[in-house]
């Protein structure tokens, strides 16, 4: 996996150490990749040893050559998750025109990504961390890294005015919960197709010269409040 600038913030899971031949880290790869799917497709309760050894075409010795336990398996995998979501991030938006189109199209490419196997096994372990102290543990960590590098990609990207602006990460936090929420089809049961479009089209609203006067006017109440 080569490393983009954000992806970078985050370990490899599949480098290859001093010593190792190349084709491990094409293998460690093959174990992600096939980890990945298995979440997407199944859920965590999937991740079993044998599962994943079956996934890639690998014996279980194989495996835990590459990877000597399950533990090392959970923590290569939200990395290699992580990663990945990054990686598919930049590769949308790279080419795209700047200024207020850029804003728009951004939206549309952030709806893209969450259809995307990356983001529903992401989904798989955000839930599973919950309850699972040794998962917990490195989705933490990892999802801090995680977020600084999304928002070191947007402050590159964003004009200078939107980059400086007191309400761009209330900005991001608005458009990131609300599309992920209608992602995850969470809280919509009656004319759900109709509530997701307005929230959609509320979300590219947030990201024009009218919503960052109402976010402003939000975040002064918000210090008014006693």
């Amino acid at each position: 996996m080569d490393d983009s600038n954000a992806a970078a913030a985050l370990p490899d899971p599949t480098s290859v150490a001093d010593g190792e031949f190349a084709k491990s880290q094409e293998t460690r790869k093959r174990i992600l990749e096939a980890m990945m799917k298995l979440l997407a497709d199944q859920g965590y309760a999937a991740l079993s040893t044998p599962a994943i050894a079956k996934a890639s075409g690998l014996s279980r010795t194989a495996l835990l050559y590459h990877f000597s336990s399950r533990s090392s398996l959970l923590e290569a995998v939200v990395r290699y998750v992580m990663r990945r979501r990054i990686e598919l991030h930049e590769e949308m938006i790279a080419d795209m025109p700047r200024g207020q189109r850029f804003r728009d199209m951004a939206v549309d490419a952030g709806w893209a990504q969450l259809q995307s196997v990356e983001f529903k096994a992401y989904c798989e372990l955000s839930v599973a961390a919950r309850t699972d102290n040794e998962l917990n543990r490195v989705f933490t960590s990892t999802l801090e890294a995680f977020d600084r590098a999304r928002r070191d990609i947007a402050l590159q990207l964003a004009e200078p005015s939107v980059a400086q602006s007191p309400v761009f990460d209330l900005r991001r936090d608005i458009h990131r919960l609300i599309l992920e929420g209608i992602a995850t089809g969470e809280g919509f049961s009656i004319d759900a197709e109709k509530r997701a479009a307005e929230l959609f089209a509320f979300v590219k609203l947030i990201w024009s010269d009218d919503g960052e006067a109402f976010l402003k006017q939000a975040q002064q109440q918000a210090v008014d409040r006693p």
